[in-house]
Parts: structure tokens; sequence; C-alpha cells
């Protein structure tokens, strides 16, 4: 039993941790939050009446996610407490595939330890994890896909291959953008392999296996009529913008270009800083110094400071805030709000931090040209971010969109590294990773609280008012009254009373609902009329 338990210590201490966090936050609650009403409603009619549906309000395949929630339904029952526990199953699942990348990566036990949890505790991940959205499925098969791809580089065999051939199936039943994994695949193949039959089998089978499956898919789905309305929009939208070079769109591209950088270089902090120091040419600080401020500046001219990515970190806090006095503004949390010059201070703080990033880069390509070298892996990483980023910069990216890129920058830039930083570092990284687990945990807490106040309050209200006399917010107003047959059904809503966190001028308040918050602020949600 003693060796058992030294064997798997890492993984049981990662699981241990992962079922604390979820006792100080609590999931319970049978209310829908975000997007995951639709997803839910899916499962719903599949566990109820027995047949597949899938509403037309997204867009992606979507069938992998409905099943696995059905899954869970059938043994307890349906919920969305239920349908959030099956999202926190795969949120360990995520976990433990990002520990096993590292160790691949031959990742030095700081390194491995402290990206772990820097990827358990993101905000992004932590909220979405407590949730039945599809980015935490994806994310997790993602990872899957990617280490044994990563696995097959490292051991030249076939059996990783097939592995990976099957989580990407499973990723393209969630988010048909699972075709970029084996072009990845490929491309990094024909980089750093040599070019003879075996090898290029090699390369190419996953892609054929995958637009194989992806038309046998489409052929079932459109044959039976499942298919949503907007199904593949986004890529058609990929290709209007490419065709048709709209206007301002290498600006875009470089907005979210770089809102990108900051993201990862801030909830990323102790290990780029750390690789940073490992950079030294000619006027490397320079360099450092002018990108930190001309890309903050950039950043501050369009105002896209942190945290302005759509809408899981939101101001202060997780979200999205779908009350009606916030439905149209997804990035702004309850009031206090942190100030301005905060959110440019941690902008400059993530711009500066990814510089680890852009010197790896530099590294990179002069090795290429000194023909030097590189690792496998340092090259699967770097084609991983420019095939999977690339059409988000084109179309629009949400920041939960950003979440495979965290635990394969760490690869991209420690793979093979064995340095450890000074103790003095260590204790400015546990501070860290101390800030911002404490911000995590509770702004999920909080998010679930409100909510489950909101739901408890409108389940009480619909017992002696009619549903579409109460504006109960977005979720509320989707779960209760989307119609497919109706153009405008949100107009069947004719709202007497409204929830909201902060009153209007003009508003009388009927009712005032605490919840608890840890976070800085009131607690509060006010029913007006």
């Amino acid at each position: 039993m003693h060796s058992f338990f030294k064997k798997y210590q890492d993984y049981i201490g990662l699981l241990l941790l992962w079922l604390l966090l979820i006792f100080i936050i609590n999931p319970i609650g049978d209310f829908p939050l975000n997007d995951d009403w639709c997803y839910g409603k899916s499962v719903k009619t599949l566990y109820e009446d027995g047949y597949l549906k899938l509403y037309n309000w997204g867009e992606m395949t979507l069938v992998g996610h409905v099943y696995w929630g059905y899954f869970f339904t059938e043994i307890f029952g349906f919920s969305f407490t239920v349908l959030r526990w099956s999202t926190l199953v795969l949120g360990f699942a995520t976990i433990i595939g990002i520990y096993e990348l590292f160790k691949l990566a031959k990742l030095s036990r700081w390194a491995l330890l402290v990206g772990v949890f820097l990827c358990m505790v993101n905000p992004i991940f932590l909220s979405l994890s407590f949730s039945f959205m599809t980015d935490i499925p994806f994310y997790c098969v993602t990872i899957w896909t990617f280490y044994f791809f990563a696995k097959a580089l490292r051991t030249d065999s076939w059996q990783p291959i097939i592995w990976a051939i099957f989580f990407c199936y499973w990723a393209f039943l969630i988010r048909q953008l699972a075709w970029v994994f084996p072009l990845v695949w490929m491309i990094t193949m024909l980089l750093v392999k040599q070019r003879n039959w075996k090898n290029i089998l090699k390369a190419i089978t996953p892609l054929l296996a995958v637009i194989l499956f992806s038309l046998v898919f489409s052929y079932i789905m459109e044959s039976n009529d499942l298919l949503q309305e907007r199904y593949n929009t986004k890529f058609g939208l990929l290709v209007e913008n490419i065709k048709g070079l709209r206007k301002g769109l290498l600006i875009i591209i470089f907005s979210f270009f770089f809102e990108s950088l900051a993201y990862l270089g801030f909830l990323l902090l102790p290990i780029h800083v750390f690789y940073i120091n490992r950079y030294k040419f000619k006027g490397y600080k320079i360099w450092a110094i002018l990108w930190t401020v001309a890309i903050t500046a950039y950043l501050m001219k369009l105002g896209k400071v942190l945290p302005s990515l759509d809408n899981i970190w939101i101001d202060f806090g997780v979200g999205p805030t779908t009350l009606q006095d916030h439905a149209g503004n997804f990035t702004q949390s309850p009031d206090p709000t942190a100030p301005h010059w905060f959110w440019q201070t941690v902008t400059c703080i993530g711009i500066f931090s990814s510089v680890a990033l852009i010197f790896h880069i530099r590294k990179m390509v002069v090795s290429v040209f000194k023909k030097e070298k590189v690792d496998s892996l340092v090259v699967l990483s770097f084609v991983f971010f420019l095939v999977y980023l690339t059409p988000f910069l084109i179309v629009g990216v949400y920041d939960r969109y950003l979440l495979p890129l965290f635990p394969i920058a760490i690869v991209f830039l420690g793979v093979n590294s064995t340095k450890t930083p000074n103790k003095i570092y260590q204790y400015c990284t546990y501070a860290f990773l101390g800030l911002l687990t404490w911000f995590s945990v509770a702004a999920v807490h909080d998010y679930l609280s409100w909510n489950r106040v909101r739901w408890q309050a409108l389940n009480e209200l619909t017992e002696t008012i009619p549903k579409n006399q109460i504006q109960g917010g977005v979720e509320y107003v989707t779960w209760n009254f989307f119609s497919e047959e109706e153009e405008k059904w949100w107009e069947n809503v004719k709202a007497k009373y409204t929830l909201v966190f902060k009153p209007a001028d003009g508003q009388k308040v009927v009712r005032t609902y605490e919840y608890d918050r840890w976070l800085f602020g009131d607690g509060v949600i006010y029913l007006v009329e």
C-alpha cells in the first residue's frame, strides 16, 4: 500500500486538491450558466424524449458533448448539478493530461508542479469547469490529443498516433475545430522527420482519418436532419473575411493577437518571467522594454487592456453577468470594479511576461538558420499555436478559446529544461499562486452564489407571477422562451418585474436578495418594477 501511494502520490495529491476546490466553491444548483442552457436542453430532450435534438443556437458538432452529459443523467437523473459534475470529471482528466504532457516534455519538477497548478487555478478554466459549457470537454480531449501526438514524436511508433486519432474523433464530435489537430501533426512531421514514405504515411494518416470521419458525420447528420441552421457559420465567416480582406482586418488580427499574449503572459507569469533570464543576446533588455511599452500603449489606445476578451474573466470576477442591467455587456462584473490604472498595470505585466514567448520564437528561428537541432516538441507547440490561433484571430477570440494554449506555452518554453529558480523567486511564485488561487476560487464561488440566489428567487416568483412577466436575465429568458418556430421569441417576455444588480433611476425596488460574496463589494440582487 505504501508503494502504491508513493508511486501515485502526485495523482492522489491533484485529486485531493481538485476535490477541495469543488468542496469550497460548491457546484450544486439546478440552473444553467452562460450558453449551457442550450446544451442542457439537448441532454434533457435526449433523456426524457429519447431522441437527439440540437437546438439552433450554436454552430458546433456538439454530439459528443450531449452524449457525455446524457451518460451521467442516465445514472443520476437530469439536473444542471449532474451536468456540472460531468464537466468537473473532465476538468480533472484535463489536469492529469497536462501533468502527463509536462512529464513527457521533461520539465523540471518545479516547472511541472507550478505549471499544473497555474493551469488548474486559471480563473477561466476553473469557472468553466463548474458549468456545462463545451470548453472544458474540448480542452480535455485537445490536451490528450496533443499528448499522444507528442508521444508519437518521442517514440516514433504507431500506437500513440492511433490514440491521437481517437481523441481527434472525440474532439470533432464536440467542435469541428478538431480538424486543426491532424493538420498540426502533419506539418510538424514534415518539418522534423526525414521525408521517407513511412514518415509521410504517419504524417497524413490522422488528417485523412479525420476528413473521412467528418464526411461520414456530416452525411449521417444531414440525412437525419440533425444539423443546426447555423452549423459551420464560423467557417463561412472565416472564408468571407479572408476573401473580402475587409477594412481594418489587420488591426483586428493584431489586436486579438496582442490581447492573447497578454492573457498568456499574465496568467503564466512565474513560468514566463523565470525563462526570460535565459535569453541573453545583444540588446535583449532594450528589446524587452520596447516590446512592453509599444504593445501596452497599442492596447491602451484601442481600449483593449485586460480582461477585454469576452466573457469568462470579467472586470473583477468571472461571468458572464447576464441580468438585465448587464445583459449587453458581458465583460463587466457587479460593483465594485477595479480602477482602470489597475488593469493597465496588469496588461503591462502580461505583455512584459510574453517577451519570453517572443524571445523563444527568435531562438528557434535562429537555430533553424544555423541548422541546429530544434526539439520536436518545441516545433509541435509552435505549429499548434499558429494553426490553432489563426482562425480565431480572423473571426474573433473569446478568452475561453485560449485555454489549450496555456499548457502548450509551458511546453514550448520548458522542454528538457532542468533549471530551477532560487529560493527568493520560488517564494515570489508561491505568493502569486496564492493571490491567483484566492481570486479564482472566490470569483467562481461568487458567480455560482449569485446565480443560486437568482434562480431560487425566480422559482419562488413564478409560483405567483406568470413567467413572461419576469425578466430574470439571459439564461432565464432563453431556457423558458427560446423557440425555433418564432423569429422574435424573446418578445414573448413582457416584463413587469426585473432582476438587476443595480436599480436604475425610475425603477422601484420591490425586494432585495442577498447572496454570499467573497470578493469585495455587497452581494445584493434587486427585484424592481
